[in-house]
């Protein structure tokens, strides 16, 4: 799911021949037309006047899911997808589609169940073996995802999401056949778009790396990560902007002005930072106590900033009473998940931007910062596709610039946030020290102590995130320090990070 149009028929409408139809079909055509130009406030509109006219119209009912899932709106897109197939059940890319966004809701078993159907009626769907293969990873069941993408490639040699998916499942050795494999798909005979290229490159770049070829890992890298960039505007400048604007509004006395202000239910608990800077491992550790719910990386605190206007800018016209309410509309999304524990994690790392406003709402709410080695980080992006918009992570010097805003914004909730619910931890502590970071964590939410802690990569929830195949694995090492190797390529990154890096490179 995600494409911009789904193949239909020269004519969408079985009516089209009397003038009704005509007029419902160019509705549709012209609804395709600012669709495929990524105008989908304009498309959604035009979809839904065609319904009013038609309302099961089979198409426009699907093309609004679709939208609604690039658009993050989730219960929609599970809604409408279901309406399709009420009307038409024997069409396969509807089940898959719907197993896509009940997979995004943590509704694994849901989502397995949908793409086993389309696949029950077209069984060589590669796109829904390779769906099948996400659903089954977040459910922790790798070997059966793996098997899934191998299905989706046996299907489809081109398939560039499943090679993509894939490489996350092995460790590559310089002789790996499916090096060459995905080398030719580059090549004259190979595959065609960009976005299939760019798949490719990500993979590639991930496999020489596996071995440590830095030169063809970073050529990879570069095109994938080039490729990328292409598709989007980002301003590392406004980026910057923004940082300072939130610096500069949160201070110390907007603190006291709204001290009496929010709800101070302890329940929430946000784990923010970096990406890749070990979010989910921390998540998943604390999730590992019976008495947390992990909630993954929901998006509610985002919804209500941007209900509000522009931010931080609306700081200036709040009320006690607006920061209350914004509180309750978030406790009224959580509080169904917590099923009766003490606390529930939300781990959206990007939530750093609004750490002294969730101190505001929620002054009962504990914050986790996760940190972690700069260059790691950035190095750990830099090879990731990401599903959301990290519109930052696909230039070395613009992710290196991101990083200093971050850690500027990191630096002043520091001096302002208390240290009472404001706790931070290095994810290379948590590598060295597991069970010392973990008891610190459990103590910081005021929980007794669960061994069940250690034993995190063994919980069998749901992990929706680029780091699900690592938390299904005890702590490892190798990630440490891992950068220096790779020096000589990084020199863009380091320069905008501020590292001088004469004393890292290899003779």
């Amino acid at each position: 799911m995600g494409r911009k149009q789904r193949r239909t028929p020269k004519s969408a409408n079985p009516d089209s021949a009397n003038g009704s139809g005509r007029h419902v079909q160019h509705i549709f055509v012209s609804a395709l037309q600012h669709h495929n130009n990524g105008q989908l406030v304009e498309a959604e509109k035009l979809y839904r006047q065609v319904l009013d006219l038609e309302p099961n119209h089979f198409y426009s009912i699907h093309m609004l899911g679709v939208i609604a899932f690039v658009t993050w709106r989730y219960d929609l897109a599970v809604e409408q997808m279901e309406k399709a197939i009420s009307i038409n059940g024997d069409v396969p890319y509807c089940h898959t589609d719907l197993g896509n966004a009940l997979r995004e809701l943590g509704r694994l078993d849901e989502a397995i169940a949908c793409h086993r159907r389309a696949l029950e009626i077209k069984p060589d769907y590669a796109e829904a073996y390779n769906n099948l293969g996400n659903a089954l990873r977040d459910q922790g069941r790798l070997d059966e995802a793996l098997a899934a993408y191998e299905q989706a490639i046996a299907m489809n040699p081109r398939a560039a999401s499943a090679w993509y998916n894939r490489t996350e499942h092995k460790r590559f050795t310089a002789e790996d056949p499916d090096i060459e494999r995905m080398q030719n798909l580059l090549g004259p005979n190979g595959v065609e778009s960009d976005h299939s290229r760019m798949l490719l490159h990500f993979a590639l770049g991930k496999a020489y790396l596996d071995f440590g070829a830095s030169e063809p890992a970073f050529h990879h890298l570069g095109e994938g990560n080039r490729l990328r960039r292409s598709t989007f505007s980002y301003s590392a400048d406004s980026d910057e902007a923004l940082t300072k604007s939130i610096a500069r509004t949160f201070t110390p006395e907007l603190f006291e002005r709204f001290e009496c202000a929010g709800t101070p239910s302890t329940l929430p608990v946000f784990v923010v930072g970096f990406p890749r800077s070990g979010t989910t491992l921390v998540e998943q550790i604390l999730a590992s106590h019976p008495m947390v719910r992990g909630a993954g990386e929901l998006t509610a605190l985002q919804q209500i900033v941007a209900g509000m206007g522009v931010y931080p800018d609306f700081m200036a016209r709040l009320s006690a009473d607006d920061i209350t309410r914004m509180a309750g509309v978030y406790l009224a999304h959580i509080e169904p998940m917590a099923a009766g524990r003490r606390h529930v994690v939300d781990k959206l790392p990007a939530n750093f931007q609004f750490a002294g406003l969730i101190r505001l709402m929620l002054p009962g709410a504990r914050i986790i910062h996760c940190r972690r080695d700069p260059v790691d980080t950035c190095l750990s992006c830099y090879t990731k596709m990401f599903s959301n918009k990290q519109l930052f992570a696909y230039d070395m010097t613009e992710l290196g610039r991101f990083h200093r805003d971050y850690q500027f914004l990191m630096a002043h909730w520091r001096s302002v946030l208390p240290a009472s619910h404001f706790l931070e931890v290095d994810y290379e502590r948590i590598v060295e020290d597991l069970e010392g970071e973990a008891r610190r964590m459990i103590d910081f939410l005021n929980l007794p102590w669960d061994d069940s802690c250690l034993k995190f990569h063994e919980h069998s929830r749901p992990v929706l995130t680029a780091s699900t195949c690592q938390v299904r694995k005890p702590i490892y090492k190798t990630s440490v320090g891992r950068w220096k190797a790779h020096a000589r390529q990084l020199k863009p990154l380091l320069a905008a990070l501020g590292i001088d890096d004469t004393a890292t490179l290899p003779p």
